[in-house]
């Protein structure tokens, strides 16, 4: 791709938010049972806003929707309501294929697809069979008039076997050159990478995570966008070695996005804002991130998990009720992320 670090305030760019693992901890299922069955729209009513303002908002899925009982770590299965409350709020794609997607086996993996179909929900990493994927992956999309391409992958399934002929993407360099060849036989501009990878809760990308970043670049990713450790890896926006005109992107870990985990680091993540302009026949990119933290606590008199932007949140601890100790255990979690980021992206903010 012919891309380039750009940013002229051009309002007619096409802007993509990115989001860390969605969780769904035994928690998190119980503060959002109501009277009447489930309610986790209050979870993003503070980022709403910055969501629905994108073109597209993408997150990772990592959980089932099996039916109930319903059910946490270590296998996961979140009541129906998760994904239509996250639709809602803005979230029009899905990465479905992480260490998760089999925790409840063949029944929940093939239900898990069939919600999102219902709900007309975009979605793409894991399929019923060879055919789906072949017509789906990689997943083109057609946005504001640029041809983007998407493409997820997962190091594996917490050895639970996929059995035929259900599919789920694995890590494989053979299959990723494939896919990225079809990418661009299939007229992408952009092409963006979403994996699975790295060691939990390890800050710093592993040796693998890099080498397997060169490989996508190399092979004809723009971007690549990582989860899995549960924590804020660190990212770059450089040229690849052999290339000193064309910033590739990598962000290795975004973190989680809401989820029950609360040990350091693990609290919170960051949102990451592509911007994708055109100058001629070149598409002119820029990357920002925005940190938030997840509020374990009462609002207005609701106990619930709430995704708070860090900077609104320092700005004015009162307007979202929160303790002293929230605010300290907030602050650590900002200032970690944005000391281990140090500058390799830009901060952006909506608040």
């Amino acid at each position: 791709m012919s891309a380039v670090c750009q940013n002229d305030g051009d309002t007619t760019a096409l802007r993509i938010i990115f989001c860390g693992d969605l969780m769904g901890h035994g928690g998190q299922i119980r503060a959002s049972q109501t009277a009447d069955g489930y309610d986790y729209s209050p979870c993003f009513q503070f980022v709403e806003g910055y969501l629905k303002s994108a073109d597209l908002a993408v997150a990772n899925f990592e959980l089932t929707l099996a039916g109930p009982p319903y059910s946490g770590y270590p296998q996961f299965s979140s009541p129906d309501q998760v994904l239509v409350d996250a639709h809602r709020a803005g979230f029009g794609l899905f990465t479905t294929v992480n260490n998760h997607c089999m925790d409840s086996g063949k029944e929940g993996f093939l239900r898990t697809l069939d919600v999102f179909d219902s709900l007309g929900v975009a979605h793409l990493g894991t399929y019923r069979d060879t055919l789906e994927r072949q017509a789906n992956h990689p997943l083109m999309m057609d946005i504001k008039g640029f041809r983007l391409a998407f493409l997820t992958y997962t190091y594996g399934t917490n050895e639970i076997p996929v059995p035929a002929p259900l599919v789920a993407n694995m890590i494989d360099t053979t299959v990723m050159a494939d896919d990225l060849a079809e990418a661009m036989r299939m007229g992408a501009e952009y092409v963006i990478t979403m994996i699975h990878w790295g060691i939990e809760y390890d800050t710093i990308a592993n040796r693998q995570q890099r080498e397997l970043a060169k490989f996508l670049l190399s092979h004809g990713s723009d971007i690549v966008i990582g989860g899995h450790p549960h924590v804020v890896q660190d990212a770059t926006m450089d040229a690849l070695p052999d290339n000193d005109k064309t910033p590739e992107i990598v962000v290795y870990s975004m973190g989680n996005l809401i989820s029950n985990q609360r040990f350091r680091n693990t609290d919170g993540g960051i949102m990451v804002e592509l911007e994708l302009r055109r100058d001629g026949d070149k598409i002119l990119q820029d990357c920002g991130y925005m940190p938030y933290w997840v509020y374990r606590g009462v609002y207005n008199g609701l106990y619930q998990y709430y995704i708070l932007p860090t900077r609104a949140a320092r700005q004015d601890p009162k307007k979202f009720q929160l303790s002293k100790e929230d605010i300290d255990a907030l602050i650590l979690f900002d200032n970690n992320t944005r000391e281990r980021l140090n500058g390799s992206i830009k901060e952006v903010s909506a608040y």
